[in-house]
C-alpha cells in the first residue's frame, strides 16, 4: 500500500509539473511577436486570462486529488483517523473557497475586458 501511495503522489507531482509547463509554454506562445500582432493587446490578454483560468482549474482539481491521496494513506495509521478526517475537510473547504475566489476574479476580468472600449471603437 505504501508503494502504491508513493506512486500515486509521484503521479500527482508529475501532473503538477505538466500543468506548470503547459502554462508557461502557452504564456510564451501568447507573447510571441506573430501572435500579439494579429490579435492585438486585448486578444493577448484574453488568451492569457483563459490560459491562467485553465491552469488554476487543473491545479485545484489536482489539489483535491492530493487531499484524497493523503487521506487514503493515513487510514492505516492507528489513532489519527478523526484528526485526518477533520483536517481533510478543512483543507477541502479552503480549497473550495480559493476556487470560488479565483472564479470570481476571472469572471470580473472577463467582464472588465468586455466592457473596455476596443481600439477599433476609439477611432
Amino acid at each position: 500500500m505504501a508503494k502504491q501511495q508513493s506512486t500515486d503522489m509521484m503521479n500527482l507531482a508529475q501532473e503538477m509539473m505538466t500543468i506548470q509547463r503547459d502554462y508557461m509554454l502557452s504564456t510564451l506562445q501568447a507573447m510571441s511577436p506573430g501572435k500579439s500582432d494579429s490579435a492585438g493587446l486585448n486578444g493577448m490578454l484574453e488568451q492569457e486570462i483563459e490560459t491562467t483560468r485553465d491552469a488554476v482549474e487543473k491545479t485545484l482539481s489536482l489539489e483535491e486529488k492530493a487531499i484524497d491521496e493523503l487521506r487514503k494513506g493515513t487510514r492505516e495509521i492507528p489513532g489519527v483517523n478523526g484528526v485526518v478526517d477533520m483536517m481533510s475537510e478543512v483543507s477541502r473547504g479552503a480549497l473550495q473557497m480559493r476556487g470560488q475566489l479565483w472564479r470570481t476574479w476571472f469572471d470580473q476580468m472577463r467582464s472588465a475586458q468586455q466592457s473596455a472600449p476596443t481600439s477599433a471603437s476609439k477611432g
